[in-house]
Order: C-alpha cells, then structure tokens, then sequence
C-alpha cells in the first residue's frame, strides 16, 4: 500500500516596508554636523567607512566625527551605544564588511 506524502509549499516573500518606514530624512548640508561612522564589527567594516569619511570630509566641514564599532556582527547593536549615537550625532553611517 502506497502513502501519500504532503508537500507544504511556503512564500517566503513579505509584503514591503514603507519607505517613510525605513529612510530618515535627508540633511541639507553635512557642514557643521556630528557625523557618527557605526562599524558593524565584520573584517574591512572599518575601512569601508574610512573612505566614506574620507569622502564626504573632502566635501564637508564636520563638527565631530564618532566612530564606534558594535563588535559583533551576528548581534544587535548595544541599545547603550545605540543611544549614545542617537544623543550625540546628527546623522549616522554604518557599514558591513567582509
């Protein structure tokens, strides 16, 4: 006697994520601003976003410039160094190297 076998099939697609969800608003100028470069801990990570300062310092005039690393990149960002970035940049830079 033969028996049946049930095949599942899943989508795995999502509907989108709003882009008013996901993209902050653009500043104006870079000039004048605190400028957070948030490195997510992979190999080159930090050297990516070297040159992405190096970049835009040759355009802009930062006030400051804040440069952290999460050092895991499997985890979360620390929810202290997210807040610290939050309360002392105007906008932040990450990356994901490899």
């Amino acid at each position: 006697m033969a028996t049946a076998t049930r095949l599942q099939v899943l989508d795995p697609t999502v509907q989108p994520i709003p882009a008013s969800a996901v993209i902050a608003p653009r500043p104006e100028t870079l000039d004048g601003a605190v400028v957070g470069l948030l490195s997510n801990g992979k190999r080159n990570a930090d050297v990516l976003l070297g040159m992405v300062h190096e970049v835009l310092a040759d355009r802009f005039d930062f006030k400051d410039v804040m440069v952290r690393d999460k050092g895991n990149a499997s985890r979360p960002c620390p929810t202290n160094l997210l807040q610290e970035m939050a309360d002392q940049c105007d906008l932040v830079i990450t990356s994901s190297g490899d």
